[in-house]
């Protein structure tokens, strides 16, 4: 367990404080330094608005200008313009591959006020729309798509979209770990100009693919070890860059001029993935895809349990980052751990175990739960 680091200013201080430090290590809350501003938890308030309409995997939320909310539900391939005030949800476009079609729904990245882009990776394309219509086509030749890849995973509103190389592809199976990683592209989406501006830990993982003899994948699949997670970025609408490290967990921060803020380490016990925490990973995964999980071999589970899930990061509107910490067999809810822009801890926010907050907009929170039947359903809650 790495030690908790502290200050003090004589013996007598410690001991005051010892009552609260063993507290919140029972608890398993983050640590402070004394003498630094604790950091306090974010209550969400009673939701203002819910939605009847139902969902089968939310991968993507944008809030609209007039209080509409675009949502990808990537389980139904379809993506639709929801109205709170309505309590209504009407489908834009269709799954396919012409015009104002998709072949799968993904983020939803904001390029300004109402423009929203969506990768269709699989027409290795990407979407563009106005409101709620889809309004152009960005084709598979397009500098910005080939020099991504198609795959863009946020993007800023003066023009830029992060894009991530994929390890080098060879035919069978490659296993990839700690020792591997992966560049953060900046990407001119006018033009295709690239910028590496950053290097991420790839999460261990094992790819299987199949080369056709002209070197084009045919067939592939990824296989993830218990707790498996990488390293994130994140691009803000203002054109700042997160990047949400493992070893030690923090968040460095890169301006729109390119200068990085190197955070400091967060406060992080490590916990061993012991019998205990097997079995609760297990009955995660089990309540996650709906049948029984197997379990992997000894060799297959990590020594501990990493600080961050895979996708954990969410903005927020003052600019600020939301992480979301890994579940364990003692805190089974959802964590997000609520960042400023120095990398410092500042509070954090508590969501039960069978829900998500997907996005913040400036009418609020947007919560996804989930029911024992895999059904989910969207919430607006006030932020903060």
């Amino acid at each position: 367990m790495a030690p908790a680091r502290f200050q003090f200013s004589a013996a007598a201080a410690f001991l005051a404080a010892l009552p609260a430090l063993l507290a919140g290590l029972a608890a398993g809350f983050p640590l402070q330094p004394l003498g630094s501003q604790a950091p306090a938890e974010t209550r969400l308030r009673p939701p203002t608005a819910r939605l009847d309409e139902e969902f089968n995997r939310i991968v993507g939320l944008r809030e609209l200008g007039d209080g509409r909310v675009l949502v990808a539900d990537a389980g139904d391939k379809r993506l639709v313009v929801v109205d709170f005030a309505r309590n209504q949800a009407a489908q834009i476009g269709r799954e396919g591959n012409g015009p104002g079609e998709y072949a799968q729904v993904a983020l939803l990245a904001s390029l300004g006020p109402d423009s929203t882009l969506m990768p269709d990776a699989f027409n290795r394309r990407w979407l563009v729309l106005i409101g709620d219509r889809i309004a152009r086509t960005i084709p598979p030749g397009d500098p910005a798509v080939t020099a991504s890849r198609g795959v863009v995973r946020s993007t800023d509103e003066r023009g830029h979209g992060v894009s991530v190389t994929p390890p080098p592809i060879r035919s069978g199976g490659q296993a990839m770990g700690k020792s591997d990683s992966i560049a953060v592209l900046l990407v001119t989406l006018s033009s295709g100009a690239t910028d590496t501006v950053a290097r991420l830990r790839t999460a261990p993982l094992t790819v299987w693919t199949e080369l056709d003899n002209a070197g084009k994948v045919t067939r592939a699949g990824l296989t993830y070890p218990p707790f498996s997670v990488g390293e994130e970025s994140l691009l803000f609408p203002d054109g700042w860059l997160a990047v949400a490290r493992l070893d030690p967990y923090r968040v460095d921060w890169r301006t729109p001029e390119g200068r990085w803020i190197s955070g400091a380490p967060l406060p992080f016990m490590q916990q061993p993935v012991d019998t205990r925490e097997r079995q609760a990973y297990l009955a995660r995964r089990t309540a996650l895809v709906g049948r029984p999980a197997t379990a992997p071999p000894d060799e297959a589970w990590p020594a501990t349990i990493p600080p961050f899930q895979p996708f954990p990061l969410v903005a927020v509107p003052d600019g600020g980052l939301l992480i979301l910490r890994t579940p364990t067999a003692g805190h089974p809810g959802h964590r997000y751990d609520r960042i400023d822009r120095r990398g410092q801890l500042i509070g954090w926010v508590e969501l039960p175990a069978a829900e998500r907050l997907m996005a913040i907009g400036a009418r609020g929170a947007y919560v996804v739960s989930t029911d024992e039947d895999g059904i989910q359903r969207l919430r607006r809650h006030p932020w903060p």
